[in-house]
């Protein structure tokens, strides 16, 4: 597949996630849904790779145990382990946000994630920052306010307690995706993914059975199974496998400059469902997708480097 046409596929899943986590809350706690979607993921992964095992019986066993060892090495599960540990804590996160904040508001916080993750890479993988780099984050940003403006109607903005909470998880998958491209070089798409979800199944196993409120999940209710399998299947198991591989073909910026379009999708997807398409005809939308517009050709315009590859 086209990365742009990747890029924007990502895009798209991403903001459904913000969208469907906040009809989350009404069937589980944030804890219950996380290790629900994790567990679940992992258990379809490890099916799909013994699949792929018994179609490719001519492999000599020897090899496929040395595949695995490699694979479970003593480096590869720390740095893995902190992987998914602050893939977990974004997620624990953004659900406790939706507690006491708004998709919408969720999904241009996220846009401060690019502006993190590239300080992160500056200093932590020594990637360029110029001014012009610099400045294509920053206007971003100030686009993805600009549609959160302009798409909210007409009462005042609020800041909600769930906005803190997120804040701070949006600094734990910032983390999560440079770490992804220190680390995951020399791991496979699926194999970096199923990592992922194994280790964190397993930060996630105690902290669901003591403050998981798992007996109170509805789990007899067809909007939670529709909702953690949509969770699961398209904004887990294949947006984790394609950022996986975006890493490795565009870099971290690139994916984290893609975020910027996360609350144009998330907008026109709240308009369109409630009938409000006027929010998407006004001064303030038009201004911040040409923000958003320039951003992205600044940060693509100076990011043509290779990613970093250290294990």
């Amino acid at each position: 597949m086209n990365p742009l046409i990747s890029l924007f596929v990502w895009a798209l899943l991403m903001a459904s996630s913000f969208v469907v986590s906040g009809n989350m809350v009404a069937y589980a706690s944030p804890i219950a849904t996380a290790f629900f979607r994790f567990v679940l993921a992992l258990l379809l992964m490890t099916g799909i790779w013994f699949i792929k095992i018994q179609l490719t019986r001519s492999t000599s066993e020897g090899k496929q145990l040395a595949q695995l060892r490699a694979l479970f090495s003593g480096k590869k599960v720390w740095q893995y382990a902190l992987i998914s540990g602050a893939l977990v804590g974004f997620f624990i996160g953004l659900f406790a946000a939706l507690e006491s904040t708004t998709p919408l508001h969720t999904s241009v916080l996220y846009t401060l994630v690019p502006l993190i993750g590239m300080l992160i890479a500056k200093f932590w993988l020594g990637e360029s920052a110029s001014l012009l780099k610099v400045s294509g984050f920053v206007l971003g940003s100030l686009g993805a306010v600009l549609v959160l403006l302009a798409t909210q109607g007409n009462g005042p903005f609020v800041w909600h307690k769930g906005d803190y909470i997120f804040l701070g998880a949006s600094v734990l998958l910032a983390f999560h995706v440079v770490s992804v491209q220190k680390w995951g070089q020399s791991v496979g798409a699926f194999e970096g993914a199923f990592l992922i979800m194994l280790f964190g199944s397993l930060w996630l196993l105690p902290i669901a059975l003591m403050w998981g409120d798992l007996s109170n999940v509805a789990w007899d209710s067809f909007g939670f199974w529709l909702n953690g399998l949509y969770l699961t299947v398209f904004t887990t198991l294949f947006t984790f496998m394609l950022q996986q591989t975006l890493v490795r073909s565009v870099g971290a910026n690139r994916i984290l400059a893609a975020s910027y379009t996360i609350p144009v999708w998330v907008a026109l997807y709240l308009a369109l469902s409630s009938w409000q398409w006027l929010l998407l005809f006004n001064m303030g939308f038009a201004l911040g997708l040409v923000c958003l517009l320039v951003a992205l050709y600044l940060i693509d315009q100076q990011t043509r480097i290779k990613p970093v590859v250290e294990n």
